[in-house]
């Protein structure tokens, strides 16, 4: 039996952080390329910005690497501002149709 300590080698996460650092650049080119085009801008950049959030969240909050209940009260907390955000879209959007 050797009495030699144990020597811990810690994962490098260096790939997966530039991986999701080209994966939010990408995605921020996208929501700047979505502002230019004529199409309606809410249903296509809200999601992407739930990705962006979703990523940042995981890898960069480690979340990923942590205990379950931080990710539940940090998806709670998502699912909050959503509602808001969705909320008030509905109550100060302009009317769809114009009744007289």
């Amino acid at each position: 039996m050797s009495d030699e300590p144990k020597i811990e080698t810690k994962k490098s996460h260096r790939g997966t952080y530039i991986i999701v650092f080209v994966a939010l650049a990408v995605l921020t080119a996208l929501e700047v390329t979505v502002t230019y085009l004529p199409i309606p801008r809410i249903p296509v950049l809200i999601p992407l910005a739930l990705i962006k959030a979703s990523l940042v969240a995981l890898f960069y909050m480690h979340l990923k690497f942590d205990k379950k209940v931080f990710s539940v009260v940090f998806i709670m907390g998502l699912l909050m501002g959503v509602g808001l955000i969705l909320s008030l879209i509905a109550l100060f959007a302009p009317p769809l149709l114009d009744i007289k």
